[in-house]
């Protein structure tokens, strides 16, 4: 039996944090399984597969907020497994190649991959649906959105941007409302 020396071994630091347990939960709800049916790989200038940088998205809403194009700044801190990347994926991320990809997700039937996900929500962590509480969530909007008028876009309806009431009570923001298919 050989004794360990200090040189065998190389320390390195990565972040963890809620990651393990985030992913845990995403694996039960099939998020993966989900995206990849709705969301394929046909787009070569993608580099990733869609259903990866979605799931990397979903995570750093869920642990570090980061924007766009510091997603790929933020994922060389992480081991990627925990990330739903193999090792070098942080390499390809950029913030066009992630604008891409959310591109893909708004052409996508984002109906039935919502209704797929509640789904197996529901069956995989049996939750109750006898009571079912819908709350509504307040879009605030600052800047200039003209484009943003509900024209379609891919043969779908967008949202057009209207004056509203904010729920937040922000006396510092216009509110707004999204309205699909109207002008406003």
């Amino acid at each position: 039996m050989t004794r360990a020396t200090p040189e065998q071994f190389e320390l390195r630091s990565q972040r963890m944090g809620a990651l393990p347990l985030l992913g845990y939960f995403l694996e039960r709800m099939g998020l993966a399984e989900h995206l990849q049916s709705y969301l394929p790989r046909d787009d070569a200038r993608l580099r990733l597969a869609p259903a990866a940088v979605i799931g990397l998205l979903v995570r750093s809403i869920v642990v570090a907020q980061r924007p766009l194009y510091g997603l790929a700044e933020w994922a060389a801190t992480c081991e990627q497994a925990l990330l739903g990347l193999e090792p070098g994926d942080e390499a390809a991320l950029n913030d066009d190649r992630v604008g891409r990809t959310l591109d893909r997700l708004f052409d996508a039937d984002r109906a039935s991959l919502i209704t797929a996900c509640v789904l197996a929500v529901v069956r995989e962590f049996g939750v109750s649906l006898v009571q079912l509480h819908n709350d509504s969530t307040t879009v605030t909007l600052s800047g200039s959105y003209a484009a943003a008028d509900g024209r379609p876009r891919g043969g779908k309806a967008t949202a057009a941007i209207c004056h509203g009431h904010n729920k937040d009570f922000r006396p510092d923001l216009e509110a707004a409302a999204l309205h699909p298919h109207r002008v406003g």
